[in-house]
């Protein structure tokens, strides 16, 4: 969408785009919500739980703000609001989700590979049950 943009090349591509991208976020966080839902560990279990539910909470939070921000930049694009020249406010929204999704990759490796997953799993059986 960001090079249509630019090009001032209004098609349906930029729309698709953006839709795509909505959807995305949006079933991210429905998933979440199932996730937290369907947990058998809460807040207060254990430091893990209260790590856990910090940073993913933190990661959800910021994606429906960017969420948010797609939803506002749909509908300027479809008012035609964004130009060649000026469309700042969709270049810091597709920078925002770039953060998003970069802290998201850190995110799931340490909160599901590393810490509650089969890496640690594998430590812990390395060292025959002494990790300190």
């Amino acid at each position: 969408p960001h090079k249509k943009m630019r090009l001032k090349n209004y098609d349906v591509a930029p729309f698709i785009g953006l839709l795509m991208t909505i959807l995305c976020g949006t079933v991210f966080f429905l998933v979440q919500l199932r996730e937290y839902y369907w947990n058998s560990y809460s807040i207060a279990d254990s430091v893990y739980g209260s790590v856990f539910y910090l940073l993913t909470g933190f990661h959800g939070a910021h994606v429906v703000v960017g969420t948010i921000w797609l939803m506002v930049s749909l509908a300027r694009l479809w008012r035609g609001e964004f130009s060649s020249q000026r469309h700042f406010g969709f270049e810091a929204c597709i920078w925002y989700w770039h953060f998003v999704d970069v802290v998201w990759v850190s995110l799931w490796f340490v909160v599901y590979v590393w810490f509650g997953g089969w890496l640690y799993m594998w430590w812990f059986k390395m060292w025959d049950g002494d990790i300190y």
